[in-house]
């Protein structure tokens, strides 16, 4: 999955799960978060995706870097050059101009205005139906609440000290390793401990699909496009090797300073 798709998804999520707390200012928060990921998707559809901006494309009806400067800074303005390129976006027009006005209340006035963390985790379902829309990205129940409690997991400090490490067992169902753990995994602990499991069990990395398995079978089902993102999340932070889905010596020492492999 594309940097920039990976952004969205956690933003949205980010506003969802910030809503969701019990900051006073959680909501506010959490609603300007899920609108600044709606506007940053419209555009970067244009730009990035549909690449209608400037050069040649002005030839064939894409848009000089004026007008489009022009359509882009009024929010109603490009929400509708977007539906006009996307018309199964027609019905959510409205609604997200609503939300987006909302927000704008919320933030640029002194009124003050309140919001209700459902009003946040609506928006949040509205973007995820616009990123489907768009992207043709279509997320599960199981894998939006995922994504949330795995934002919010992230924005605990790794240094954090903790006493207790997290038991994990493992074995091998037909043909592929299962892990159980009573602990609740963040998609990228899963895999981790997914790819910990075949070294310690089979002695050799997994296959790609071997992966997919022994996630659905340990309960962390994951579509293939996320599971490639959160890999490549992996392999920057140095956790897992470039060339292998092996852990690296520093994913082993990280893994093993929560759980007890």
């Amino acid at each position: 999955m594309k940097d920039w798709l990976t952004e969205i998804i956690d933003q949205i999520a980010l506003g969802e799960f910030i809503a969701r707390s019990k900051v006073s200012c959680g909501q506010r928060f959490g609603l300007i978060a899920v609108d600044n990921a709606v506007e940053f998707m419209l555009k970067a559809y244009v730009e990035v995706d549909k690449q209608l901006v400037g050069g040649h494309k002005v030839a064939v009806g894409g848009l000089t870097k004026k007008d489009w400067e022009l359509k882009r800074d009024k929010f109603p303005v490009l929400l509708s050059y977007v539906v006009s390129l996307e018309p199964n976006l027609l019905s959510l027009e409205d609604e997200i101009n609503r939300y987006h006005t909302f927000r704008n209340n919320l933030y640029h006035t002194g009124i003050p205005v309140t919001t209700r963390t459902t009003m946040v985790v609506k928006y949040a379902e509205l973007a995820r139906n616009v990123l489907q829309v768009l992207s043709k990205i279509a997320l599960t129940s199981q894998e939006w609440d995922a994504i949330v409690a795995e934002v919010g997991s992230s924005l605990i400090s790794d240094s954090a000290p903790s006493s207790i490490k997290l038991e994990v067992d493992y074995e091998t169902v037909d043909g592929v390793v299962k892990l159980t753990t009573s602990a609740s995994l963040t998609n990228r602990d899963a895999i981790a401990l997914c790819l910990h499991g075949y070294s310690k069990l089979v002695g050799t990395p997994p296959s790609r699909p071997d992966l997919i398995k022994s996630l659905t079978r340990s309960g962390y089902s994951l579509m293939p496009k996320f599971l490639s993102a959160r890999i490549v999340e992996l392999r920057n932070n140095g956790l897992i090797q470039q060339n292998s889905l092996a852990l690296s010596a520093k994913g082993r020492k990280e893994l093993s300073k929560k759980y007890l492999l």
